[in-house]
């Protein structure tokens, strides 16, 4: 597998190589073995390029998490933020991305700070890393809060991979489903009906109301199959909009059994991201606030009502679990946190209970979700089938 590294070589400026290897540790290890000091590598297969001409397109997002990455191995190998900087933007390919890095150097040659001109493109930096990047600024230790930052936000998306993969068989299994039962009423159906006309025959009841669904499906296909893809293009303009998924996750939230699991799911997001804003020395009632965000709208409610209790006295244990935001153990571990001073590390311990609540939940659901899904799509097919086939075993044994 091919790896792309940005390193530095022996005259100190930064190249960028391709090598073929099978690990990435084997090609950090190719590249120092050439005396090149490692900045970052990601790997550079042909579905990453494919990836890559799609993100150059108007609209591309900016990867925060790489640039806090690289960001911080070139502020730990004693570059300064503006030559480290200039040298990721000199290096980007896509255009939206070096305007970032354009507008950034432009701020802080203006006097501004780094936390600064970070919260001025706040469209792409979220608040998050500013407060990261704020409160390292104080300290002293920018390359370690990037670092802290990226590790984090690496986790946070391994979490949200595996369950969007786990939804992407039965999703893919749904969708040939519904293509075979369309493909059946449209197409197989109706010539069935046009044969059976004639038969003189009254047919079942079920079968009659398959015939007319497959005549509707036959005569008005065009308008279905457009119909069809309004309804896709209305719902990926919709996903695109903070709003429709807000809207989205509060309905997931309200379902029974699996709300709760999701809620879980996205409380140890919350907790970790909390963590790391407390390690990195942000105050705990103000990190947080910042990590409410990655809640649902009545979890942060509930956040907001216990960060009030704690403004006025009350113990973090106590105001969350009066907020409904504390199991037993979260309250347990809290109240450790309490006694011992140590809240970053505690968060980061009630977030992998989480995490491995929902990685169980994922492996529950995807063994149960698959035999069930086949077993519905098979059972509407096959029942399809019967219900073509009944009245013509109907007219073969009349006719023996």
């Amino acid at each position: 597998m091919k790896y792309l590294l940005r390193v530095f070589d022996t005259s100190g400026s930064v190249q960028t190589l391709r090598v073929d290897c099978d690990s990435s540790a084997a090609a950090t290890a190719l590249a120092r073995a050439r005396g090149l000091r490692v900045v970052s590598v990601r790997a550079d297969a042909r579905g990453r390029r494919r990836r890559a001409r799609w993100s150059a397109l108007p609209g591309a997002r900016f990867n925060v998490e790489l640039f806090a990455r690289e960001l911080a191995a070139l502020l730990e190998a004693g570059v300064g933020v503006v030559d480290a900087l200039r040298t990721l933007g000199g290096n980007e390919r896509r255009e939206a991305s070096a305007v970032v890095y354009r507008d950034l150097l432009r701020q802080l040659e203006e006097g501004q700070s780094l936390s600064a001109a970070l919260e001025h493109a706040s469209d792409v930096f979220p608040p998050v890393l500013v407060a990261c990047v704020k409160a390292s600024e104080q300290t002293g230790g920018l390359a370690d809060s990037l670092t802290r930052y990226s590790r984090n936000s690496a986790l946070l998306h391994e979490l949200r991979g595996r369950v969007v993969s786990a939804a992407i068989y039965p999703s893919v299994l749904l969708l040939v489903g519904a293509a075979v039962v369309l493909f059946l009423l449209g197409f197989v159906v109706p010539r069935f009906a046009s044969l059976l006309e004639h038969s003189g025959r009254e047919l079942p009841l079920l079968s009659q109301l398959l015939m007319a669904w497959g005549g509707m499906v036959h005569a008005h296909g065009t308008e279905l199959a457009v119909g069809l893809a309004v309804l896709v293009v209305t719902a990926v303009v919709a996903l695109r909009r903070a709003a429709a998924r807000n809207w989205i996750a509060d309905r997931l939230l309200a379902l029974p059994g699996i709300g709760q699991h999701f809620r879980v799911f996205r409380q140890s997001q919350f907790f970790r991201t909390t963590a790391m804003l407390v390690d990195g020395g942000i105050p705990a009632v103000r990190a947080f606030d910042l990590a409410s965000g990655l809640v649902s709208r009545t979890d942060r409610v509930a956040v907001a009502a216990a960060m009030q209790q704690v403004r006025n006295g009350a113990k973090l244990s106590d105001a969350f679990q009066q907020a409904g935001l504390a199991n037993a153990i979260t309250y347990r571990l809290l109240t450790v946190a309490e006694k011992t001073g140590g809240l970053g590390p505690v968060l980061d311990r009630i977030a992998a209970f989480q995490e491995a609540q929902v990685s169980r939940t994922i492996d529950l659901i995807s063994r149960l979700i698959e035999p069930a899904m086949m077993i519905f799509i098979g059972v509407v097919i096959g029942g399809i089938v019967v219900l073509m086939y009944m009245p013509i075993f109907e007219i073969a044994s009349s006719i023996q």
